[in-house]
């Protein structure tokens, strides 16, 4: 099934051509100026030069076309060479009983399917999940269900860091609080303590301490940097330190993510490329690509098309201890050396964008992957505090992810005493639960990835304006309005051509939603699909408090049931693509 953009510019298209004029990028689109028609199509523009006709001459010469074909209600020509086009209520009520048979809702699958893994989350062992790391999932999942959506094939991997220096600092921070000797009197033991000397608490204390140490104690520093190459060469101590870590790690990671409803299919960490490192290094060898630079060995990527400076990629330090371009490289080798992979997207902070070029280069300089491997590094900008700064506690910490969704989940539930009809306490808990993850995940998601966004408590976990719960109540009122029709006949009726104005803007958004759907997922934004759900919300807003459908005739609450279902359902498809639960009370 074809957008209704799509589909009105093929009607358009044709229209051109029988007026004997070239249909070569005849495109419609939405109407600036809703209060004169619905659609615009301004091609007669673009082609009046190899035409040899003034625009306005074409555009009336098309127009005449359009005018006899059913879908338009009006089709006129406006200066300089303008077509406006206006949809007929029977054309656009025969698109809202398309829709309703159709499980895409009018988004159209590709044609070209990729089989794509999207490496997101990132979170760092040793330590508790804090908003820091919550873009990466909430913006990962979504994308991985948008392209899901649009039929490629989609893995979705942690990518945890658990192999870097972060692991040399809480080792030696361990060492020196004498929390387990055994790990360092440089005895290769038979068998180490089976439990570890710390939890998920102390573990991120630890880390904490050992972070802010090494910024200030070159000493640590070093010495953390020695332990990480140690490690990674296979020291039996660190590494049964580091599964300690990691036993303690993973389960704090699984049981926040579950909170926010991000599923990962791969739980693979840096430590799983780890064995791949000395075969990549060899391939950069053997091709000559590897050369030293100041006791580092690097891969220079600089190409003569380049306008801006690119550094070297640094492979390895003098040391011998890897870096996270090595452990991404061989993590890249990994991952394609089945040859089913077609590309590999990055869901990272946009400060790391010039990390994932120098990468993907090495990796088609190595012959990895081909020239034509698809790399996308999706970057975006941070989380910041009503003052501007990144988000932070009040006393200036940064603030566990835990804590936030607790601090949501209260206010959502203080919101519920005002009028829920939610009785059961436990129902309670999962709706607000709901409520707050769904409040946090519209916020994150709702502005351009790029952009740095301020996070507002109050206002994102408002019932009003453009937040989730908004999104979410608007589907709790036409479950309410369905249960009271209660019409089970009514699966099979059509929906009618509409009679009230709020009625035919709410057909006219429904009948958007594949055209919104396709630029979200072409762009990459999931901000798009939060834009559309609250103008959708907001659509029907307005025809519920202008149509009072329980007082309307029988044959028409048949009709009126099916536009609303029609709602309801991509409004839960809406939020399914953006990783928020819909709700049936709240």
């Amino acid at each position: 099934m074809m957008t209704v953009l799509q589909e009105l510019s093929m009607i358009t298209a044709q229209a051109f051509e029988e007026a004997g004029v070239s249909s070569r990028g005849v495109e419609v689109t939405y109407s600036r100026r809703p209060d004169l028609c619905d659609f615009q199509c301004s091609s007669a523009m673009k082609l009046a030069k190899e035409s040899n006709e003034k625009p306005i001459v074409i555009a009336r010469k098309v127009v005449e076309k359009l005018e006899t074909n059913m879908a338009f209600k009006t089709a006129s020509a406006q200066m300089p060479g303008f077509v406006n086009l206006t949809l007929s209520d029977q054309w656009l009520a025969q698109k809202m009983n398309q829709l309703t048979s159709d499980k895409r809702f009018g988004c159209p699958l590709t044609q070209s399917q990729q089989k794509l893994l999207v490496d997101y989350g990132g979170a760092n062992v040793a330590k508790s999940l804090h908003v820091g790391h919550l873009r990466s999932a909430v913006i990962g999942e979504s994308l991985i269900r948008m392209l899901r959506f649009k039929g490629h094939h989609v893995t979705g991997d942690i990518h945890m860091g658990d192999w870097g220096l972060q692991i040399g600092y809480v080792i030696e921070m361990v060492r020196d609080e004498g929390l387990e000797p055994k790990y360092f009197d440089g005895i290769e033991y038979e068998s180490y303590p089976m439990d570890a000397p710390f939890d998920i608490t102390k573990l991120t204390e630890l880390y904490t301490c050992a972070n802010a140490k090494s910024k200030v104690d070159e000493a640590f520093r070093a010495r953390a940097a020695q332990t990480t190459a140690d490690l990674q060469k296979g020291n039996k101590g660190y590494l049964a330190l580091w599964k300690h870590i990691l036993d303690v790690s993973i389960p704090d990671l699984k049981k926040n993510y579950s909170l926010l409803q991000v599923n990962f299919d791969l739980w693979l960490g840096e430590s799983d490329s780890d064995p791949a490192i000395p075969t990549v290094l060899d391939m950069l060898k053997q091709q000559e690509l590897l050369v030293e630079s100041e006791g580092a060995m690097v891969v220079h990527v600089k190409t003569e098309a380049d306008t801006k400076p690119m550094p070297p990629c640094i492979m390895q330090k003098s040391n011998g201890a890897s870096l996270y371009a090595t452990t991404d490289l061989a993590t890249i080798y990994e991952r394609v050396k089945d040859k089913s992979l077609d590309g590999i997207v990055y869901v990272v902070d946009k400060r790391q964008d010039l990390h994932f070029e120098l990468v993907m280069r090495v990796a088609k300089m190595a012959g990895i992957v081909e020239d034509d491997f698809y790399f996308k590094s999706i970057g975006f900008g941070t989380m910041n505090g009503t003052d501007g700064k990144p988000f932070k506690t009040r006393d200036g910490g940064v603030m566990q992810l835990g804590d936030l969704i607790e601090i949501l989940i209260e206010g959502a539930a203080k919101k519920m005493d005002d009028y829920s009809h939610v009785t059961s306490e436990v129902e309670k808990k999962k709706v607000a639960l709901a409520i707050g993850v769904g409040a946090l995940k519209f916020a994150d998601l709702s502005s351009l990835l790029t952009r740095d966004y301020v996070f507002d408590i109050d206002q994102f976990a408002s019932f009003e304006g453009k937040t989730g719960p908004y999104v979410q109540y608007a589907g709790v009122r036409i479950a309410s309005i369905l249960e009271k029709l209660d019409l089970s006949s009514s699966q099979t009726h059509s929906i009618e051509m509409p009679k009230t104005k709020s009625e035919r803007e709410l057909m006219m958004k429904l009948a958007a939603f594949g055209s919104w759907f396709e630029i979200a997922v072409g762009s990459y934004q999931p901000s798009k699909i939060c834009d559309y759900a609250f103008e959708l919300s907001q659509a029907f807003n307005v025809f519920y408090h202008e149509v009072h459908v329980m007082s309307e005739p029988f044959e028409r609450k048949q009709s009126l049931s099916q536009l609303l279902k029609l709602t309801k359902d991509i409004l839960e498809k809406c939020l399914w693509l953006l990783g928020i639960e819909s709700l049936e009370k709240m």
